[in-house]
């Protein structure tokens, strides 16, 4: 059987995104409930399956910057299994 590794964001990530947010989106990070911050983080974990860093994006009319801004998320906010993959 072949071993892959599957990495979710934790809760160390789920901060990290909150913090991100809170420091450049328009809304600020009040606005952003936990659920949000899971979609946020599920979006790290889409990019992480298609082969690329744990990226989110803020657009550059959400940014209070004016530019589209990403942000990748460490590894001590990632939690990684190995599993077997069924041939």
């Amino acid at each position: 059987m072949e071993k892959y590794i599957l990495k979710t964001v934790n809760e160390n990530g789920i901060e990290q995104i909150r913090y991100f947010l809170a420091e450049n989106h328009k809304l600020g990070g009040e606005h952003f409930t936990p659920d949000m911050l899971l979609a946020w983080a599920k979006d790290a974990e889409f990019s992480l399956s298609e082969g690329n860093p744990a990226i989110i994006e803020i657009a550059s009319w959400d940014s209070i910057h004016g530019r589209t801004q990403t942000f990748t998320i460490s590894d001590a906010g990632l939690d990684c299994e190995e599993l077997e993959m069924e041939d």
